[in-house]
């Protein structure tokens, strides 16, 4: 039982890819049906209990569920600020939602310790 899950997962995930790379390429042509593909891979998701990959997710408005392509219906700014930290804000122009996306630093030790170990 629990092979046939895993099974259904891989489907469900290539399936979300393949939908993804769809709505990519047919976006310019045809924007209503990129975003029923989207419809679909939340779907699937749903379906397979399974979390769309965070480099795909941050391609769909979190409020209006739209497939965003920036400089065509979305906006992304980078932000950075000392008190807050850095970050990412992604506008939608069909919904005016702002999302932001924090930056985490990189540990300062592992880069020294980097530094000391080349030659």
């Amino acid at each position: 039982m629990k092979k046939n899950k895993q099974i259904i997962k891989k489907i469900a995930l290539s399936r979300i890819r393949f939908l993804f790379e769809r709505a990519d390429e047919i976006f310019p042509k045809d924007q209503d049906l990129a975003n029923r593909y989207i419809e679909l891979c939340q779907a699937y998701s749903r379906r397979a209990n399974l979390k769309i990959p965070k480099e795909l997710k941050r391609r769909i408005c979190h409020s209006c569920k739209r497939f965003l392509v920036p400089g065509v219906n979305c906006r992304y700014r980078m932000q950075s600020r000392r008190g807050k930290g850095s970050h990412v804000t992604l506008t939608c122009f069909i919904c005016n939602n702002k999302t932001r996306y924090y930056i985490k630093k990189k540990n300062p030790k592992i880069r020294q310790e980097k530094k000391e170990n080349s030659p």
